[in-house]
């Protein structure tokens, strides 16, 4: 067997990407971000997209670029956290947690005011908006990049998470003292329909959705690494490359494990059989299985749609068209005599036996209406 090649694998899945040499596209989500924070208001945005398409990845390379090492003359102060983490699952800790990032950016630590603000000992919503319009007043605009936002929605956050914590939010923002960049699964709206929320902070911001690679994306990734440097040579091979392609349809984590183990089979001369099943495996358990919990879901709100919804529409239909019980009988019978006419025309049903037939079928489903006529 061959050696293992002293280069590390350039692919990672399914973890949230740091390395910015692996990160690929995404160019034009990064430049519609930055427009919201760079235009003439800032804008807050939601990320949406579904599980493991790149959400998280795109945040963190996004919070990477406003944060060079060099740049301590920068406007924003750009900072990044999640929901996920320990220290952001009450209010108080979300408070203290993002006092303690922004006193860490360059463009706070610059002013005096705003170094002792952000280190005040207690945190609530007021000591919050203090500080965050202390910075609007001092020129620079704090941006919140918060991953899995949805988790704020969750039952056990309800009761710490109320409308007063949204609405403290939405005067922030609106107001241009704060800008936030969110991640959820879904769009907001759905979060605030869902929870029968009615606070204001659901109406302000801009949606970007996030879907597969482009084929351009795509062929850049399987190409990792390229520096634009001589010698330095893909990691995978020209088949090997086209086997991913073909294995990750696009998908941002299907074409990063597809890589994974072709580079892996490629690196131990395995087979490209072994690649494929492990691949396989892996996208199971990644991808798949986090669908399986919502089926239940949906199977609830299409029957419900089915036996709820629907019949209800139908009847609003009908009182927006005007129609009265004479105009569907008469609409009946009239779709009734042409269905016939087509069975007989298709000869379908004999002619001698098109009245027979004909009247079975109506006083079958009309008896009611037509009475003495189906009795004779």
């Amino acid at each position: 067997m061959a050696p293992r090649s002293p280069s590390p694998c350039p692919f990672s899945a399914p973890s949230m990407l740091k390395n910015p040499d692996c990160f690929v596209g995404r160019e034009e989500e990064l430049r519609f971000i930055q427009s919201q924070m760079t235009g003439p208001q800032p804008t807050s945005v939601n990320i949406v997209g579904p599980h493991k398409i790149g959400k998280s990845s795109l945040l963190w390379r996004f919070y990477q670029i406003q944060n060079p090492p060099t740049n301590n003359s920068s406007p924003y102060a750009v900072i990044y956290l999640s929901f996920q983490d320990g220290e952001c699952q009450t209010e108080k800790s979300l408070y203290q947690t993002v006092a303690r990032e922004l006193s860490q950016v360059p463009a706070i630590q610059t002013k005096q005011n705003l170094v002792t603000a952000f280190q005040a000992p207690d945190w609530d919503r007021g000591s919050f908006a203090r500080a965050i319009k202390l910075c609007h007043q001092e020129k620079i605009l704090p941006v919140l990049c918060i991953d899995k936002f949805e988790a704020v929605f969750q039952e056990s956050y309800r009761e710490e998470f109320d409308e007063g914590f949204f609405d403290n939010l939405h005067s922030l923002i609106n107001n241009s003292s704060m800008m936030l960049v969110l991640i959820s699964i879904e769009p907001l709206d759905f979060y605030r329909t869902q929870n029968k929320l009615t606070s204001s902070f659901f109406n302000v911001g801009s949606e970007c959705l996030l879907k597969k690679f482009s084929e351009v994306e795509s062929k850049a990734l399987v190409k990792l690494p390229q520096r634009g440097m001589a010698g330095v040579r893909p990691a995978l091979n020209e088949a090997n490359q086209q086997l991913a392609l073909q294995w990750g349809e696009r998908h941002p984590v299907r074409l990063q494990l597809a890589a994974k183990y072709l580079w892996e089979a490629q690196q131990d001369r395995k087979s490209v059989k072994w690649a494929k099943q492990n691949f396989q495996s892996q996208v199971r358990a990644v991808l798949q299985l986090q669908a399986r919990p919502k089926r239940p879901q949906k199977l609830l709100e299409s029957l419900r749609w089915l036996v709820w919804d629907m019949p209800i529409w139908i009847g609003n239909l009908t009182k927006n068209f005007g129609l009265k019980l004479g105009d569907i009988f008469s609409w009946i019978m009239g779709l009734s005599l042409i269905f016939v006419a087509i069975m007989c025309v298709a000869r379908i049903v004999p002619e001698n036996n098109l009245f027979e037939l004909f009247k079975k079928f109506l006083c079958g489903s009309l008896s009611p209406v037509l009475g003495k006529w189906c009795d004779g």
